[in-house]
């Protein structure tokens, strides 16, 4: 399948749009009426993190650099994500849920754009990894953060669960240099959705979170700017689906 920018793409009951989060027209096109109750997102960290990895000597399974990755002050970081957190605004549903995935390094300054578009940051989040990431710091990270917080009201599915979760990283990201593990995608979604609520990820990456709403019969909208990792997203789903996506009309 050959696949074009400003396309949206049919998986089933999920949708893929090649292209932009901050194209509000795509974006109209893309969603329409629909209602979101989770964003779940794993945005650019603003570090350049693959190259960062490769100056210091990684071996990476995946190379490819990641767009909209390139290095940026805390101002420009924070610029970044209000963008994108205020185009989406339209789009949820009365009670939803946000999770953003992020580094030590910018949670601060996605911290305070989530709080100027008028979200609530309610916690962190901390992943907790099988292995450390070796490179230059005295603490080597074995962890990633993850703003939670909502915008207007929310409400969580489940009684309770901890703020420490621990899954392994994957071994190999040959899909992703920043793979997530399905797993703990869906730990997040069962806490704060529904079977067929709308799940939104505007940095699709290698597709992990429609992989998860496919398992939990949730319902995914998913950007990535990358035509590349869009076919790696429509060759992943239906590998495990042996269905066929559609080019929408």
């Amino acid at each position: 399948m050959e696949i074009k920018m400003n396309t949206v793409y049919k998986l089933g009951e999920h949708l893929l749009a090649n292209g932009d989060i901050n194209d509000k027209q795509l974006l109209k096109r893309s969603i329409g009426k629909r209602k979101i109750s989770c964003v779940l997102v794993d945005p650019p960290y603003g570090i350049n993190v693959v190259k960062s990895k490769i100056s210091f000597g990684h071996e990476l399974s995946y190379s490819k650099e990641i767009i909209n990755d390139q290095v940026r002050s805390e101002e420009e970081y924070k610029s970044f994500s209000k963008e994108w957190l205020e185009n989406i605004k339209p789009y949820l549903a009365n009670s939803n849920s946000v999770y953003i995935f992020n580094s030590d390094k910018m949670i601060f300054s996605l911290r305070q754009a989530m709080i100027e578009t008028g979200y609530k940051f309610s916690q962190l989040l901390i992943w907790i990894k099988s292995q450390a990431v070796i490179g230059r710091l005295d603490y080597q990270p074995m962890h990633e953060l993850i703003a939670y917080g909502w915008y207007g009201k929310h409400k969580f599915q489940r009684s309770k669960d901890k703020s420490v979760l621990f899954y392994p990283k994957p071994k190999e990201s040959r899909l992703h240099s920043t793979m997530k593990p399905v797993g703990l995608l869906r730990n997040i979604i069962l806490n704060s959705t529904r079977v067929n609520d709308y799940i939104f990820d505007g940095f699709g990456g290698s597709g992990s979170t429609l992989i998860a709403c496919e398992h939990l019969k949730r319902k995914c909208l998913m950007f990535e700017l990358d035509s590349e990792h869009c076919l790696t997203i429509i060759k992943r789903w239906e590998k495990l689906t042996g269905l066929k996506a559609q080019k929408v009309k």
